[in-house]
């Protein structure tokens, strides 16, 4: 563990990145001794504060719930991505952002605390937007690295997306005084009744294979490493030559024979 720990570090320490975005799995995470439920999350966030060198710290706690027409409470909503997000959201964060769905609860100073009267929680104004243009690096603690929602992002800004459609979910959110705002959320959602997955396979591996993205492993230890605009820019370029990148060859396969009907992007009127 030792061994892991100094050399992600030294990634951290040599590039002065702003925020460090965790995806986690604390089971493959390091090696902690369990004595009870709270001690093993707070050790656990304890070597992730080691090991991120004083950077300020961002962790994903998403809850799908305004999708089912309930109000997102950005104080009290729970985080239904973990319970280490849902520990760290309680006891170590300092700010939760206010976009439904797809927030982020983090350390330091918060990017935006405006509630607006639309979001889109993967466009260039994003959170994501944000670790893009100010030098943000991604951290897999223990988690894969198929669970990383800067995919999605990217589909966002490429201009190329033509697979997922576009879907309104209106309703409120509610600030921590108590204040309902009226607003919208768009995001992009995966068609009904098709399979569409990504080659998580390839998309790793290329990265790897490029530098891009550093794995270290020792035991049932996995952490991944990555500045986020190397992986961002390498997908736009390769999203540039060919749309369907990012996808497994079956799913690739439905969608282009869909696209070559329409020819053109998905809409929502196709699927529901």
């Amino acid at each position: 563990m030792t061994i892991i720990k100094n050399d992600i570090k030294r990634f951290v320490k040599k590039n002065g990145y702003s925020h460090i975005l965790i995806h986690s799995d604390i089971l493959f995470g390091f090696k902690i001794q369990f004595q009870n439920h709270n001690q093993f999350l707070n050790d656990h966030y304890t070597q992730i504060r080691d090991i991120c060198q004083g950077v300020d710290v961002v962790f994903p706690t998403f809850n799908y719930d305004f999708c089912k027409g309930k109000p997102y409470n950005i104080t009290d909503d729970s985080s239904q991505v973990g319970t280490f997000s849902e520990y760290f959201r309680q006891e170590k964060s300092l700010w939760r952002s206010p976009t439904p769905v797809f927030n982020f609860a983090g350390t330091g100073t918060p990017f935006s605390t405006k509630i607006a009267d639309f979001f889109d929680p993967f466009d260039n104004s994003s959170i994501f937007g944000y670790l893009y243009k100010n030098n943000g690096l991604l951290m897999h603690y223990g988690s894969g690295f198929h669970t990383t929602t800067l995919i999605h992002f990217v589909e966002r800004i490429s201009g190329k997306l033509i697979y997922r459609y576009d879907k309104d979910f209106i309703g409120q959110v509610i600030d921590g005084d108590g204040k309902y705002y009226n607003t919208l959320l768009r995001y992009h959602v995966r068609p009904l009744q098709f399979p569409l997955e990504y080659d998580w396979i390839k998309l790793e591996n290329e990265l790897l294979s490029a530098g891009l993205i550093v794995k270290l492993q020792e035991g049932r230890t996995q952490i991944i490493v990555a500045r986020i605009d190397s992986i961002v820019n390498y997908w736009l370029e390769n999203l540039e030559m060919d749309p369907f990148y990012l996808l497994t060859q079956e799913t690739k396969n439905w969608v282009e024979i869909m696209y070559n009907k329409t020819n053109r992007p998905f809409v929502l009127e196709d699927f529901e």
